[in-house]
């Protein structure tokens, strides 16, 4: 790596868009298989090839979330994909879902219901409804 300029920038990793969803799916099946720092590892590396994206930092934070550190996937939305893109409904649904395993139930149904009206996602509204209908979203 001695020929690598030290004014590269992460965002300048020349991964394709198609590599980019192949790998966020790998990390949400790690995920799903219970391979936590696997996962941990695969969105990372989504994160260093898209640092001005808030997706990879969703998946990073629904990883912490499944394996319980709800404290860590809130401060994941709150402090740096919500920094990101303070509009983005899906980062929203989640951190909403973090809130509530906090016990806060209201507070979560309150930004489900902000979700819901504002956002032009039609994943992250049809999140906000099934949350705000009582189904379980975070399975």
């Amino acid at each position: 790596m001695d020929h690598v300029s030290s004014s590269t920038l992460k965002s300048d990793l020349p991964v394709s868009t198609e590599v980019v969803q192949c790998l966020m799916e790998v990390g949400y099946v790690a995920v799903g298989r219970g391979l936590r720092s696997q996962a941990e590892s695969v969105f990372n590396g989504v994160i260093a090839a898209r640092p001005n994206s808030e997706l990879p930092l969703i998946g990073l934070a629904v990883c912490k979330l499944n394996f319980g550190y709800v404290i860590d996937a809130t401060k994941i939305l709150v402090e740096r994909a919500l920094t990101l893109n303070p509009d983005s409904g899906l980062a929203k649904c989640f951190l909403a879902i973090a809130i509530k395993a906090l016990g806060k139930g209201q507070e979560a149904n309150d930004l489900m219901r902000q979700v819901y009206d504002i956002t032009t996602d039609p994943a992250a509204k049809a999140m906000a409804e099934s949350f705000l209908s009582g189904k379980d979203v975070s399975s």
